[in-house]
């Protein structure tokens, strides 16, 4: 099924299940309405005719005698005190046995009476007319002289009106519920297509991730958790993007690197075969060819380790407490002959301090940074490594005289496998991996140059666990 086929099966899917919900709940609510509104008008007719009793009763007990008398003698001062118009009374002794009735027809019936008559309470019954088969509401209740129930007052009406009422009334609600119906309806092909519409770009977005086009983007602005899901997509093409491009300047950097070194060990064994051909200066200079050959292949595999496992996180400290004027005075010896052949004065200046950090990792940091100065710098100047303490850092700046670093290019220098200059040597990691070993320190490493004056790299390492000593 095509992408237009699924979203107008989902948008159908979104509009039934809505509609299904909208008619269940309209429905339960005319069925409370219909129960609310019969109630209503049947209570009202009881309280009528209860307020008719109740509003006579007094009047009765003070004109009224029934100590020596009969219910059935003042039966007709009764019906003519509490009969209502446009209904039937009936007096009925307690058992229920009809007494008198205000049409003036008698006759020899007895009628079911309810407990909670007897004890003093009104209730009703909906029952059917004997001779016209009309629904009426019969409503008993009881007939109190001084506290005693002497009989039961039965009044009987028609419900054909309130009936009617009650069903004009539930029509109204129908048609009310219908134009609500056809409201929700709308709604929810509007709201169907606000939900399927981003959908339908988030799959599409994802099928074209699938198949490698990671510059797409879901242009659209969508509200809400939809919005968020597609800024979330949207970055999740960049990190991809990026670790495309990462792996193809890994695949072309590091194919370069590798055939370099490679190509001149090859050509020297290759030369070196027929040893006799071979002066004994030649010999050797090929054999250091391929000795620094070698480290370098060494180096650039350590330094793609280093690479990796600090990508993949698996780098742990080993912290311990340091001499950081002795790691920055071993690594400038190292040095030494290095810059002496480009004819570079190493000044360096150190204070002694022991701080809590990775002597090793350090080491390199340090070592990697001087080293890519004397490489940029120019022949007979200098290169200042500055070690100091401040309020909050200890810092360590390494300052040459050099080609610096393009205003293009500096922001770019901590990428992996960057190199200003793609002739040089190196994979372009030395900076990323020195970066990463100061920040797992929860320290920094910045970078400023001048393009043509030099370049300073600041190393700031937190001032936790310092102490001061003096070298005996």
């Amino acid at each position: 099924m095509g992408t237009y086929g699924r979203s107008k099966t989902m948008k159908r899917r979104i509009i039934v299940y809505f509609m299904i919900i909208s008619l269940l709940t309209l429905s339960l609510v005319m069925i409370g309405f219909g129960i609310g509104i019969r109630q209503y008008y049947y209570q009202g007719i009881v309280n009528t005719f209860q307020s008719q009793v109740e509003a006579n009763l007094s009047v009765l007990a003070k004109e009224t005698d029934f100590t020596n008398k009969s219910l059935a003698e003042f039966s007709s001062e009764i019906i003519k005190n509490y009969k209502i118009n446009g209904s039937e009374l009936q007096l009925l002794k307690r058992n229920g046995k009809l007494i008198q009735s205000s049409t003036g027809f008698y006759e020899d019936k007895t009628y079911l009476i309810d407990s909670d008559v007897l004890d003093l309470k009104t209730t009703y019954k909906i029952e059917k007319n004997s001779y016209s088969g009309q629904k009426i509401i019969a409503v008993y209740t009881p007939l109190v002289f001084d506290g005693q129930v002497l009989g039961i007052l039965r009044y009987t009406t028609s419900l054909t009106q309130v009936n009617a009422l009650i069903i004009n009334l539930l029509i109204y609600g129908i048609i009310i519920c219908i134009f609500i119906a056809v409201i929700v309806f709308f709604v929810s092909l509007r709201l169907g297509n606000i939900i399927v519409e981003p959908l339908n770009d988030i799959i599409n977005f994802t099928k074209k991730i699938a198949e490698g086009k990671y510059k797409e983007k879901i242009k659209d602005a969508y509200p809400n958790e939809l919005g968020e899901i597609a800024k979330t997509l949207n970055y999740m093409g960049d990190e991809i993007l990026k670790t495309d491009r990462l792996k193809n300047d890994f695949i072309s950097s590091i194919s370069h690197e590798l055939r370099t070194p490679l190509t001149g060990i090859k050509g020297w064994i290759e030369t070196m075969r027929n040893p006799d051909e071979l002066s004994d200066e030649e010999f050797k200079f090929g054999l250091g060819i391929i000795n620094d050959e070698s480290d370098r292949l060494i180096n650039l595999v350590e330094n793609l380790l280093d690479f990796s496992r600090y990508q993949s996180d698996r780098i742990k400290l080993i912290l311990s407490d340091v001499k950081i004027d002795k790691i920055i005075r071993e690594v400038t010896f190292q040095l030494q002959k290095k810059a002496e052949k480009k004819e570079i004065k190493l000044v360096v200046e150190t204070h002694p301090a022991i701080i809590t950090a990775d002597g090793d990792r350090l080491r390199q940091v340090i070592l990697n940074v001087l080293d890519n100065a004397i490489k940029f710098s120019y022949k007979n100047r200098k290169i200042y490594v500055i070690q100091s303490v401040s309020e909050e850092y200890i810092l360590i700046k390494i300052s040459d005289i050099g080609i610096g670093i393009k205003k293009e290019d500096i922001n770019h220098v901590m990428e992996s496998f960057y190199k200003i200059d793609p002739k040089s040597i190196g994979a372009g990691l030395g900076l990323v991996i020195s970066n990463n070993i100061i920040d797992m320190h929860n320290g920094i490493l910045k970078i400023d140059s001048e393009y043509g004056k030099g370049t300073t790299v600041t190393i700031s390492l937190p001032l936790e666990n310092f102490k001061s000593y003096v070298n005996a």
